[in-house]
């Protein structure tokens, strides 16, 4: 659709990446413009066998659009340039039409429409822009082939003969090209051969991950079975040297080994802190040599220093005799009382 700027320009949108009417629809990102901007051609009905009616002043890509501001040679005194430049500036003719060339096709369905029924273009070169009386989009639109000859693109089949050499463009995944070490133009045949290395690859470490599997099983089991048995002679000794007051269930003991399970070493380090029941004929004897040495002690003293250290109550109440045979020594005689 034209847009008038000023006087000497008029703005059309040029390409869009809706389908045409033949079934084609073009990627805007792929149309490469550097080659059309160096000849900014602008001709009439895609004659370029005739001069150019005026030039592209300027030439960009904005919102999947390509967009022309074009500047007609209002000077060429040729009659049916000038009804061409009085109808565009009266309203009459509205639209422009692409020429492209260097077409690469892709049959990708992510890339089809609905409505689509011929290859995406994703990849082109802008050759000329003209004027037209149906829009670019509306099978005014023009291909061109590698000797720049108009591909009929009503002939359907001469176009496939003609989309066959382009639409093998490698739509390998590239990262799945770097992953198998590939370059980005490998074959089918290379991709193969990769694939296969890398399954019997793989094949080879799920075998060697199995055997690793089975043999750290069997150390895992090895190493619990060895804590569980320690766990078990630590409980028992325990509960032998006082450590741990068990009951008949065996409750106590019990918790103690699932405790062991939960935490080993944690749980070791806690049973060894505690402290061991003395036996009861030990704690005798203890005491009858705390007593012996206690009574020699005070057997040893006068009275006059059993007195001054007040040790005369305890040695009445604890040795009655040793008592009676010191006071006897003082003075002269038992104790009444």
């Amino acid at each position: 659709m034209a847009k008038s700027q000023n006087n000497n320009t008029h703005r059309f949108t040029l390409l869009d990446e809706s389908v045409v009417s033949y079934g084609f629809r073009v990627l805007i990102t792929g149309v490469d413009l550097s080659q059309f901007k160096r000849n900014p051609i602008f001709l009439s009905y895609h004659f370029d066998d005739k001069l150019p009616i005026g030039r592209c002043v300027n030439v960009w890509k904005e919102n999947k659009q390509i967009l022309i501001d074009v500047e007609f040679d209002e000077a060429d005194t040729d009659e049916e340039v000038q009804r061409i430049i009085g109808k565009v500036k009266r309203g009459f003719i509205k639209m422009v039409s692409a020429g492209l060339a260097d077409l690469v096709f892709s049959e990708d369905p992510k890339l089809m429409l609905e409505g689509q029924t011929l290859p995406t273009i994703i990849k082109c070169r802008l050759r000329e822009a003209s004027i037209v009386g149906i829009g670019a989009n509306h099978n005014a639109l023009k291909f061109y082939d590698n000797e720049d000859i108009e591909i009929d693109i009503s002939d359907e089949i001469k176009l496939s003969d003609f989309i066959k050499p382009y639409k093998q463009e490698n739509q390998m995944n590239k990262e799945l090209l770097k992953l198998l070490n590939l370059s980005d133009n490998a074959n089918d045949a290379a991709v193969l051969a990769a694939i296969v290395t890398l399954q019997d690859s793989n094949k080879t470490l799920g075998e060697e991950n199995t055997t690793l599997k089975t043999k750290l099983e069997a150390v895992e089991l090895a190493d619990k079975t060895a804590k569980q048995s320690e766990a078990a002679a630590l409980v028992d000794a325990a509960v032998k040297s006082g450590k741990i007051n068990d009951d008949a269930e065996k409750s106590v003991s019990k918790k103690w080994l699932e405790l062991f399970d939960k935490d080993h070493e944690g749980t070791k380090k806690l049973l060894d802190s505690l402290p061991a029941r003395q036996p009861v004929v030990e704690k005798i004897d203890e005491t009858k040599k705390g007593n012996q040495a206690e009574l020699t002690d005070l057997s040893a003293k006068s009275w006059d220093e059993l007195d001054k250290g007040g040790k005369l109550i305890m040695l009445k109440d604890k040795y009655p005799e040793v008592y009676a045979d010191k006071y006897e020594q003082e003075f002269g005689k038992k104790p009444t009382a």
